[in-house]
């Protein structure tokens, strides 16, 4: 039913939970297609420790975690790809409330729950209602709700819009929804059932590059809705107010340059 795609590079401290929460899933019909991108620590030491049938470790040189996911997803055997990060966690039930939501909802392709950081406590009450959003845009202004390791998302949807964008280092996944939010509605599960670690290993923005930052690459001609050229000018906006901050005023000008005729400084200075 579910091909479960774990990139993994340099997560030694980490991954042995992540995907001992995917074996004590509660529901069972899945395999798992673990990517090691070339990492140079223990962390495939760590993932051979475990002898369940289902895990499949695929090798490749190092290419950035968009290779690796779409590695994964050319590997999967199933329809239904659930990822996962190396340094995440699933709770006990998440493949059996998208399993339910896919079962109810049988004319959809793309599907998530929802999540909490690892610095956040579980509310007391769970909202467990289920919404459909036609509008991708609308709903992602409000914040980034189709959070990657809680997508579930047709094999079918990747061969129409294509797979993740491996030449971007940063935003990747958010340019990849961005593809499928022009043609595909959304079902989200209010439920939370995964958790986003943030104090895991290699969270870092060491690695960042401007130019391969996906508001940097971004073609206001390319946007098919007033909904979509809003969110993306809250988002450039958004990066624009962080770099002033820091006083990287190198990075703050290229950006700027690059979206001058799409955001104002009135933008800029919106919140």
């Amino acid at each position: 039913m579910f091909s479960v795609i774990i990139p993994l590079y340099n997560k030694e401290q980490s991954v042995t939970n992540t995907l001992q929460s995917v074996l004590n899933q509660t529901f069972a019909e899945f395999e798992v297609v673990i990517v090691n991108d070339g990492s140079t620590d223990n962390s495939v030491e760590k993932v051979e420790a475990f002898k369940d049938p289902r895990i499949r470790l695929i090798h490749q040189a190092n290419a950035g975690v968009s290779a690796a996911r779409n590695k994964g997803i050319e590997e999967a055997k199933h329809e239904w790809i659930a990822f996962l990060d190396g340094d995440d966690l699933w709770m006990e039930e998440h493949l059996q409330v998208l399993n339910q939501m896919i079962q109810e909802y049988p004319e959809y392709k793309v599907f998530c729950t929802s999540y909490i950081r690892s610095n956040q406590m579980l509310p007391a009450f769970q909202d467990a209602s289920i919404i459909v959003i036609e509008d991708y845009f609308k709903e992602a202004i409000k914040g980034h709700f189709f959070w990657t390791s809680v997508a579930c998302i047709h094999i079918s949807v990747f061969e129409e819009v294509g797979g993740f964008n491996d030449n971007l280092n940063r935003g990747e996944d958010l340019e990849l929804w961005t593809r499928i939010g022009r043609k595909f509605s959304f079902v989200r599960s209010n439920k939370i059932t995964g958790m986003y670690r943030v104090e895991a290993e290699n969270r870092s923005d060491l690695n960042f590059i401007l130019e391969k930052s996906r508001v940097f690459n971004y073609n206001f001609n390319e946007c098919t809705s007033d909904t979509e050229r809003a969110y993306y000018k809250k988002q450039i906006s958004r990066v624009l107010r962080s770099f002033l901050k820091q006083k990287n005023i190198n990075n703050f000008l290229k950006l700027k340059q690059r979206h001058k005729t799409n955001v104002r400084f009135r933008d800029i200075l919106k919140r």
